[in-house]
């Protein structure tokens, strides 16, 4: 199984420069002689966890930086080498990730306050190179493709850890399709009956929508002189995802999108004519996220549509929006400009949460409100647009601008209303900050405010 699994790796690695393949050999030696003896739950060698975990990445072309970190994540901490010998071997840059990777000693310390601590120091390291997370994303994957030979014990908490930091954390860097899997995976280990009856139930609806799809790229592309390219395809939400939206009351076809993919933006609006002259918009359903583009990994126009009388959703997108993901930025991007990019992806959160928390659960409390929760969208009077975690208020908005702007801050106004500065934001709210001469700052906005952003600009005023 080693000999199959090595080989596959080298067949795969033809993409990679020679100078990177032979980096790339080197830590394949490594883990080997690293792992030598060890074996998994599953009675496998353990050198296969890393070869597999990296074999995921190389199905999405991923740098040389990541596929050796890969390969040696679990060195340090289930071997005798140490961060020092990655160092000499490797260089500071894969050192620094494998660190990140590599859980502190349990010791004494509670359950809780241990994979507290380990999160704490996974988000750090990763604030300085996005790679950990990236790493860790795929050894979880592993982990829970192979959980099956656990106990049902950990099986359970596993799955719901995967689901309330992993899941998120995929959808912050763009890895959809990690997101889809992981969030499957552990929906069938937490509730197997649910998953089977909801993989049921789409099975069933898929028929409906495929004649619906067929129906609309008719009347689409085959019913309109289009000069241009144009291909269609159609997918639906992960059963997760449907299980989770079903409850809060969505109905079945909104769980469906089709795609619509051509050449240019500019096309990608003609298109957006197009449908809306052939079917009915449905209302309050259009976001341009082209012009307004709020994630580095959207950009795409959304709409939905009435067919039948059953509302259908759209996404318009190009073929090179379709191309931009982490693996490709990070083929692209300098050591010295992977510290922002990563920084950018994390928000900014990681250094403004540890600021202000007293003790790695409070952090871990605090980051998975602000990180790993949806985000609003919130535009200035110039349209420039600003996320913020869900449940920001207006404050929260002001210290996003600024605190020289915030603490100068009377009221707001929301969508043109007088607003209070505590009001909290809806999505898409156009958000217009109206100031004062004088400075103020009160201990009680600290009640009023959800990012941390805000929380350490108002402590170091109180402070001053």
């Amino acid at each position: 199984m080693v000999i199959e699994l090595r080989n596959s790796l080298i067949t795969k690695a033809v993409y990679l420069t020679p100078k990177e393949l032979n980096v790339f050999k080197s830590a394949i030696n490594f883990a080997e002689l690293a792992h030598f003896g060890q074996k998994r739950a599953t009675g496998e060698p353990y050198v296969c966890h890393p070869f597999t975990v990296c074999e995921i990445l190389m199905d999405y072309k991923a740098d040389i930086i990541t596929l050796t970190a890969a390969l040696l994540h679990d060195v340090v901490e289930d071997t005798n080498f140490s961060i020092e010998d990655i160092v000499n071997k490797f260089g500071a840059q894969i050192a620094l990730i494998v660190d990140g990777l590599t859980k502190f000693e349990k010791g004494s310390i509670n359950k809780d306050l241990y994979n507290a601590s380990n999160s704490e120091k996974l988000l750090s390291n990763a604030a300085k190179d996005i790679r950990v997370a990236i790493v860790k994303i795929a050894d979880r994957l592993h982990n829970m493709r192979t959980l099956g030979v656990k106990k049902r014990e950990k099986k359970v908490p596993y799955a719901n850890e995967t689901l309330i930091f992993f899941s998120p954390l995929c959808e912050r860097l763009g890895l959809f399709e990690f997101q889809s899997e992981l969030e499957d995976l552990a929906f069938k280990y937490l509730n197997p009956h649910r998953y089977l009856s909801i993989k049921k139930l789409k099975d069933n609806y898929e028929k409906i929508h495929s004649n619906i799809f067929n129906y609309c790229k008719r009347e689409i592309i085959h019913n309109n002189p289009i000069s241009f390219n144009v291909e269609m395809n159609w997918n639906s939400a992960p059963i997760y995802v449907t299980y989770s939206k079903l409850q809060d009351g969505e109905a079945l076809p909104n769980l469906y999108t089709m795609h619509v993919i051509t050449d240019t933006s500019i096309n990608c609006y003609t298109l957006l004519g197009i449908i809306h002259n052939s079917f009915r918009p449905a209302p309050n359903k259009f976001r341009d996220e082209i012009s307004g583009q709020r994630k580095i990994f959207d950009c795409h126009l959304k709409t939905a549509v009435l067919v039948n009388d059953v509302e259908v959703n759209f996404e318009i997108k190009t073929k090179v929006s379709m191309n931009v993901s982490i693996f490709n930025l990070l083929k692209e991007i300098s050591v010295t400009e992977i510290e922002k990019l990563s920084s950018d992806l994390l928000r900014d959160s990681i250094q403004s949460v540890k600021a202000i928390s007293n003790s790695p659960l409070e952090f871990y409390e605090m980051i998975s409100f602000e990180l790993l929760q949806d985000d609003i969208t919130i535009y200035t009077p110039k349209m420039e647009v600003v996320s913020l975690p869900e449940g920001s208020t207006a404050l929260d908005f002001a210290f996003f601008l600024g605190p020289t702007r915030a603490t100068r801050m009377c009221c707001a106004k929301v969508n043109g209303e007088p607003k209070h500065l505590y009001t909290k934001l809806k999505d898409m709210d156009i958000v217009e900050i109206l100031m004062e001469e004088q400075e103020t700052v009160k201990e009680d906005w600290l009640n009023h405010v959800q990012t941390s952003k805000a929380i350490n600009e108002i402590n170091k005023k109180l402070s001053n």
